[in-house]
């Protein structure tokens, strides 16, 4: 342990002090790791502009503990990169970028499965230490910096590639009327069936604004009848002279239309349908 370990005691007991919760322990490890790893620390924040006032050291910056969030910046062979921490639950998160071409690699692990106590050697601060430097040399420094891990990532925007499902017999596409090319003239649409190009959205109800619309527009028919009132004069005995009612006025009859015309029945002509006359057995006081 003593050589895989070299330089820990001497890291962990000048920032034992501003360890005061347990990602702090792991902030601590990692930037031991990237310290023998040949990193240098320049500071905090996560500016990606390199300047020459940036100075690398091998000890932690002041007020790196000092709030919630984490951000490292460091310099490996002329490389700025950043590494920063973030609290998620239960878990805190790792990423590292390298700034020149913004490969990015990420880790995470559960604060209290990984750390249990915030003093002591670094058997008591994280028992399973082995498998954490580990984590970082395979998860987090060799996909960016080494380049023997190729699951990292960069933040620049890329095509996306789709590839198409091969297509299913039992559920072929479906296939839009207007882009067939053996199609001659508009396709026929069903009720309810996608949308008609010529189909003017203004034209709902103009016709119940002119009274001589086709179809009787504003003139009610009782009779069903396109055309107009045939008989305006039903019910009435001998009917209405010619021409009392103008083509296209509304009027309301007088009374029932001729039942059936073809027997002669109806009450224009006086006599009654038998559709008229009561049940058998009726009793009306009012008759």
């Amino acid at each position: 342990m003593a050589s895989a370990m070299f330089g820990w005691d001497w890291n962990y007991k000048l920032v034992e002090n501003d360890i005061t919760k347990k990602e702090d322990v792991l902030v601590a490890l990692i930037h031991w790791y990237f310290i023998k790893f040949g990193f240098k620390c320049i500071g905090l924040g996560d500016s990606k502009t390199l300047t020459p006032s940036d100075v690398g050291r091998e000890t932690l910056p002041d007020c790196w503990s000092a709030k919630e969030t984490y951000a490292l910046r460091y310099v490996h062979n002329k490389d700025l990169y950043i590494l920063k921490g973030t609290k998620t639950e239960g878990d805190i998160v790792f990423n590292l970028v390298r700034v020149s071409d913004l490969s990015v690699s990420l880790i995470h692990f559960n604060v209290e499965d990984t750390v249990k106590n915030l003093k002591g050697d670094i058997e008591t601060l994280v028992p399973k230490y082995r498998d954490i430097i580990t984590t970082i040399q395979k998860d987090l420094l060799d996909p960016v910096v080494t380049g023997t891990n190729k699951e990292a990532t960069t933040q620049t925007s890329q095509p996306e590639t789709r590839v198409q499902p091969p297509p299913n017999p039992l559920n072929p596409p479906t296939r839009d009327e207007y882009d067939d090319p053996l199609r001659i003239g508009q396709p026929r649409r069903g009720i309810g069936v996608g949308f008609d190009p010529d189909w003017d959205p203004l034209s709902v109800g103009r016709s119940d604004l002119d009274p001589f619309s086709r179809g009787g527009g504003m003139v009610f028919n009782p009779f069903g009848r396109p055309g107009g009132i045939r008989n305006p004069g039903a019910g009435i005995p001998g009917g209405l002279p010619r021409g009392s009612v103008p083509p296209g006025a509304r009027f309301d009859p007088f009374g029932p239309p001729d039942i059936d015309p073809g027997r002669g029945r109806g009450p224009a002509r006086g006599i009654p349908d038998p559709d008229h006359l009561p049940p058998p057995g009726y009793d009306d006081m009012f008759m």
